[in-house]
């Protein structure tokens, strides 16, 4: 189903990625979304034999994610993009700035008002292009859009999950958790 929507836009630093398992900290919120842009990267190859192609192959690369809200805070663009708010309460632009791998998670409400939840486990962002423009007589809004990369994890290679909360056999406190931590797959047994 089409989603008309968008809100509800959190990040949580990753704290540890290795084969022992992933660990997040407390998801924060970004800002008001405005739109997100998801847009995986598959390389394929084809071998060509007998004047034909006789086998394909797909890798899977990174996720570009472009993502557009009202503000980005500099408390937000330090705990996002790895940036310094110093003593004073200014945002410090520096060349040391680390941005941090982390999840990123929103939600989209569906056309039958239902909505579908989202996580891309992790990624980072790179600071925004800022756009300033004098006054007219019809304001015009400028927003912040940061870009971010998004690949597998390195305990257990997965990319993201989604879930709609109208979908079949959805568990229990799954929608109404989701952006308390992050989502993490139920051991089977």
């Amino acid at each position: 189903m089409a989603t008309v929507g968008l809100k509800d836009v959190y990040f949580a630093k990753i704290l540890t990625d290795d084969e022992t398992g992933t660990t997040y900290d407390t998801p924060k919120r970004v800002g008001r979304a405005i739109t997100a842009n998801v847009q995986p990267q598959f390389n394929t190859a084809d071998l060509r034999a007998d004047d034909g192609v006789a086998e394909t192959a797909e890798s899977r690369g990174v996720t570009n994610v472009g993502l557009n809200t009202d503000d980005l805070s500099p408390d937000t663009q330090g705990y996002v993009l790895g940036k310094k708010v110093n003593s004073d309460g200014v945002l410090i632009d520096s060349e040391d700035d680390r941005p941090p791998y982390g999840a990123l998670m929103f939600r989209a409400e569906k056309a039958n008002g239902a909505y579908r939840y989202v996580v891309l486990y992790k990624g980072k962002f790179t600071p925004p292009e800022t756009n300033y423009e004098t006054k007219q007589e019809t304001p015009a809004f400028q927003t912040p859009t940061i870009n971010g990369r998004f690949l597998r994890r390195q305990s257990d290679n997965k990319i993201g999950a989604q879930v709609d909360e109208d979908g079949e056999g959805v568990a229990d406190g799954i929608v109404d958790n989701w952006f308390k931590s992050v989502y993490e797959e139920t051991p089977e047994g």
